[in-house]
């Protein structure tokens, strides 16, 4: 997820979510042991399934307007990505 002004291009914040397959590391190596797998269920989506994601940050006070890009990809084998999914938004808003 990446938040810039939309005038200057300057990135405001950026932040990064990253799933596994579970047991696998992004290498397709053994990352955790059977015995661990139980503590890392929240690292891992399971097929056709989906998850809600909220990132919550701030934005300098003059700020009126943003531009937020949201990207979903798939690795297949470790720099190996394809972009699956793109949404973006500008938001306006002003103080009260």
């Amino acid at each position: 997820m990446t938040a810039k002004d939309p005038r200057s291009g300057k990135i405001l914040h950026q932040e990064k979510r990253e799933y596994f397959e579970i047991g696998l590391d992004i290498e397709g190596r053994m990352r955790y042991g059977a015995w661990q797998i139980k503590e890392i269920l929240d690292l891992t989506l399971p097929p056709m399934k989906t998850r809600e994601e909220r990132f919550l940050f701030t934005l300098p006070k003059d700020t009126e307007e943003v531009l937020v890009e949201v990207k979903a990809s798939y690795c297949i084998k470790g720099s190996k990505c394809d972009v699956i999914y793109t949404e973006s938004k500008k938001i306006t808003y002003s103080e009260l």
